[in-house]
């Protein structure tokens, strides 16, 4: 086949596991780039890529570019553990903090990550508008001010917080305002593809789908093989029984709602259809 299939892998704990099953299927006709969320978003939307597990966000702001492969995400139903808010002072400061102007810093690795965040900003916690700051991914424990942190440094912190520093995550607080699942990516696949890509996709949807049935009933064995011993086993353990990688009507019913808040917030012009890859 003349055409390849260039797949973006994102570099977490969190997807590490399906990764690790389907890489036997690594041949010279598919290629994997290494990226956080947002890199790989641009990787899309440039067309440098041609499917990724990316941020939801990626998805509903070009939607008329992309499908997606059904029955996949990153998902959690309460606890996620690696998509933080951490306070250096109690919550209840916080409202007076951001009247002044107080400044958060949001990571810049995750685009769904950051809009979450001011949704429940505005939406949840009703609280004013602070002076929003980028932050480069690991940084935000030197700012000494609020931060968003994602991925394997949020993780870090979740399991050995300094004791003064309030720790929030996320997908627990999504789950209080709305009694969803938060839908964090997607693999979401570029319309334009041709036809020895698509076929080539066909196989990888069916191998994912396979290796997301697989994971749980895996999960001793693929500790024993993670290569970072930063994480204990047990603790990678309780990470991954964190973790959903389905897209079923509960997941797709909390997309639906981010969706419509950020239609709210005019961050899209409104909750777009979810259009399926056809896989068979």
């Amino acid at each position: 086949m003349s055409k390849s299939l260039k797949v973006g892998r994102i570099d977490y704990l969190n997807i590490w596991p399906l990764f690790y099953i389907i890489k036997h299927f690594q041949r010279n006709d598919i290629s994997f780039v290494n990226g956080h969320p947002s890199s790989l978003n641009r990787c899309l939307a440039r067309k440098e890529i041609h499917v990724s597990p990316s941020s939801s966000i990626e998805y509903l702001i070009r939607a008329e570019e992309y499908l997606l492969l059904p029955d996949l995400s990153i998902s959690a139903s309460s606890q996620v553990q690696s998509v933080l808010f951490c306070l250096p002072f109690p919550f209840h400061n916080l409202e007076e903090y951001a009247r002044q102007g107080g400044e958060v810093y949001l990571t810049n690795a995750s685009d769904t990550s950051r809009a979450l965040l001011r949704i429940l900003w505005h939406y949840h916690w009703k609280l004013p508008a602070p002076h929003w700051k980028d932050l480069q991914p690991g940084h935000g424990m030197s700012t000494g001010k609020p931060f968003l942190e994602i991925g394997d440094h949020a993780l870090r912190i979740f399991l050995d917080p300094p004791g003064d520093l309030l720790v929030m995550d996320l997908a627990q607080e999504w789950s209080n305002m709305t009694a969803l699942p938060f839908v964090f990516a997607l693999w979401i696949v570029r319309r334009d593809l041709e036809s020895e890509q698509k076929t080539l996709l066909r196989n990888l949807a069916r191998e994912l789908l396979d290796a997301r049935h697989k994971v749980c009933s895996m999960y001793s064995e693929l500790c024993s093989r993670y290569p970072d011993k930063d994480f204990s086993p047990e603790q990678i353990r309780n990470y991954w029984q964190m973790m959903d990688y389905g897209l079923e009507s509960r997941h797709k019913a909390g997309l639906t709602a981010f969706g419509s808040y950020l239609s709210l917030m005019g961050a899209i012009p409104g909750m777009p259809a979810l259009d399926f890859f056809d896989i068979r």
